[in-house]
């Protein structure tokens, strides 16, 4: 698979998500794309493999700005994920939330609809992810 840096994952997975909707909901992705990225760098390296996790702790010797979503593909991103969609990281406003666990839920299809990420050999990350949405739908709901 081929190695894309997680912000062209996002640029283009946002992009794509927003065409044609309506300028509230384009501005409710933005903040979700947003508070995305800032949950990466600050503690998406908790989630990832020691190896990603040793090159991401060098670059940010050098660069630190958006290191993660500079450095690191959709393998690592869909191993971070499942945390995204914890109580600590859940947007406070309501339907940012549902924007949130909606737009996470899709991202992981769309991340293994375009081969970035093989459903079959990261299936425990898929399916945590998707564990995790639900749960989170359930929380936001009631």
């Amino acid at each position: 698979m081929t190695q894309i840096p997680v912000e062209t994952i996002l640029t283009r997975y946002f992009s794509v998500s927003a065409s044609g909707k309506h300028p509230a909901t384009v501005q409710r992705y933005e903040r979700v794309l947003a508070h995305l990225k800032l949950f990466l760098e600050e503690e998406g390296d908790s989630s990832i493999n020691p190896e990603s996790a040793t090159l991401l702790a060098l670059e940010r010797q050098f660069q630190p700005d958006d290191a993660f979503a500079r450095l690191l593909g959709a393998e690592d991103l869909v191993f971070a994920l499942p945390r995204f969609l914890s109580s600590a990281w859940l947007l406070s406003d309501f339907h940012d939330r549902l924007a949130q666990i909606s737009l996470v839920s899709r991202l992981v299809q769309w991340l293994c609809s375009r081969e970035l990420v093989d459903s079959r050999w990261h299936r425990h990350a898929v399916m945590q992810t998707r564990a995790a949405a639900e749960k989170a739908r359930r929380r936001a709901v009631t």
